[in-house]
């Protein structure tokens, strides 16, 4: 595939807190329509890649850039990184699915999408309603709408997380192990939903320590270890 269908491209990702090396030389990429997972165990480095993929956390080294554009890169030998005012663009083509989902507990579950809608793209609370019951449906959820967070069962809050996160159309979709407090049902469910979102042209990265999942799900599996991308499956 060419250029025009990257989404996400990192390149010579170094980063090390205290003086401890947590990511050595990380290149990958997500292409529109792919879903490439990072397999590996606890303190691995996978959530750290994650974070600065999200611009979360400023890298030492390296490069990274969705839709073409830099979240941070190398120039003149020197760490270059997104203005907020560009980061705040970029972060709009991004959406993250947490582990622990960051629902607001004192929000229905139609509040907690629409709010990204109504909040930074400045939608009516009319057009935001529409289109959030409408990704509510297509996951299942409409009949949940006014119901809170602690209402629901844990994979009732995961697709409510990806409903927040899928309203705003970003182009990439990151997930922080999506499976870790699913059943095996609830597990192929969450599959078939990703599927069906990167078959829509969205890319999709996934964290995950669940080999059968990731296996199951992924078109590329890379595997993380001690900071670095060890193998590619």
């Amino acid at each position: 595939m060419g250029s025009e269908t990257m989404l996400l491209e990192v390149s010579g990702l170094y980063k090390a807190f205290k003086g401890n090396q947590v990511l050595s030389d990380i290149n990958f990429s997500v292409e529109k329509g792919e879903i490439v997972s990072l397999l590996g165990q606890s303190g691995a480095g996978k959530t750290t890649i994650i974070r600065c993929v999200a611009g979360l956390e400023r890298p030492d080294r390296g490069s990274i850039s969705i839709n073409g554009q830099y979240i941070c890169r190398e120039k003149d030998e020197k760490m270059a990184y997104a203005a907020k005012k560009e980061l705040d663009q970029i972060r709009r083509q991004l959406g993250m699915v947490f582990q622990s989902y960051h629902l607001f507990p004192h929000m229905t579950v139609l509040k907690n999408v629409t709010l990204a809608l109504t909040d930074v793209h400045k939608m009516s609370q009319a057009q935001a309603r529409e289109k959030a019951m409408a990704m509510l449906k297509s996951l299942g959820l409409e009949n949940k709408a006014d119901s809170r967070p602690y209402e629901l069962s844990g994979g009732q809050k995961q697709r409510v997380a990806i409903a927040r996160s899928c309203v705003t159309n970003p182009r990439l979709l990151c997930f922080d192990e999506p499976t870790a407090a699913l059943d095996p049902q609830t597990t192929r469910e969450m599959t078939r939903i990703i599927k069906d979102l990167a078959g829509q042209g969205m890319g999709i990265l996934i964290i995950s320590h669940d080999i059968p999942f990731v296996k199951d799900v992924s078109d590329r599996v890379l595997m993380v270890e001690q900071g670095k991308i060890r193998s590619q499956q």
